[in-house]
C-alpha cells in the first residue's frame, strides 16, 4: 500500500485524514505546524499539502528532504502547479479543489494532474471519490473555475438559507421551527434534484403554477 502524508493538520487537513484512514486506500499519516515534516516525508509516495495559500513558501522553506520522486497532491486554492514544483521540487503535482461538505462523504472534488502516471491518478481518482462526486479537468484553469462555482458557490446557498430563515422569523416562526422548515425544503430538494435525474427547470415546472 501506497504511504501518504498529510501536511497540515487545519479543519480540511482532519477532515481529508479521517476520511483517507477509513477508506483504506493510502496507508496514511499526518504532520501539523511545529512537527518534523523532514522526519515524516521521509519515506512516502504522495504528500498532500493541505496549508493556507499564504504558507506555501514558509513551508517549502522548511522541506530539507528530496522531494522530487514524490507526488504532490495540494489542495491550496490559488496555487498553480508550476508554482507547486516550484516550491517543493517536485514532477508530478495534483491539484484538489475540495469542499467543506466532503466531511459527510456529499462533497465534490474537482483536480487536475500534471505528470501523474495512470496508477498514480487512480489512487487520487479513488481517494476523492471517498468523499463524494469527483470530476477531473484536463485543463488548469477549469480548478479555479470551480473554486469559483462550487467552493463559493457552498456559501451562496447559505446566504439563501438565511435568507428564507430570517423570512419565516419575520413571520411569527420560532428560530427552531424556522430553522425545521428551511433545512427540510433545502434537503428535500436536493435529494428530489438528485433523485429524480431530472434538471432544475423541469422541477421548477411541475412545482410552479400556471
Amino acid at each position: 500500500m501506497k504511504k501518504l502524508c498529510i501536511i497540515g493538520m487545519g479543519n480540511m487537513g482532519k477532515v481529508i485524514f479521517d476520511g483517507l484512514k477509513d477508506a483504506g486506500i493510502f496507508e496514511v499519516s499526518g504532520v501539523g505546524r511545529g512537527d518534523n515534516v523532514n522526519a515524516a516525508l521521509e519515506s512516502v509516495d504522495f504528500f498532500m499539502i493541505a496549508v493556507k495559500p499564504q504558507g506555501a513558501a514558509e513551508l517549502a522553506n522548511e522541506i530539507t528532504v528530496d522531494l522530487s520522486g514524490k507526488v504532490a497532491i495540494s489542495i491550496m486554492a490559488g496555487v498553480s502547479a508550476a508554482k507547486i514544483r516550484e516550491l517543493f521540487g517536485v514532477k508530478k503535482v495534483a491539484r484538489v479543489m475540495p469542499g467543506m461538505p466532503v466531511k459527510y462523504g456529499s462533497g465534490f472534488s474537482g483536480w487536475f494532474a500534471d505528470g501523474l502516471e495512470e496508477g498514480e491518478k487512480d489512487l487520487v481518482r479513488q481517494s476523492l471519490a471517498s468523499f463524494g462526486e469527483e470530476m477531473e479537468v484536463l485543463d488548469e484553469t477549469k480548478i479555479d473555475e470551480i473554486t469559483a462555482l462550487y467552493g463559493s458557490g457552498i456559501a451562496y446557498y447559505y446566504r439563501l438559507n438565511r435568507a428564507f430563515r430570517m423570512k419565516a422569523l419575520d413571520l411569527g416562526y420560532s428560530d427552531d421551527d424556522a430553522r425545521k422548515i428551511v433545512r427540510s425544503t433545502f434537503l428535500g430538494a436536493a435529494e428530489l434534484l438528485k433523485g429524480s435525474g431530472e434538471c432544475s427547470g423541469k422541477l421548477i415546472s411541475q412545482i410552479a403554477s400556471k
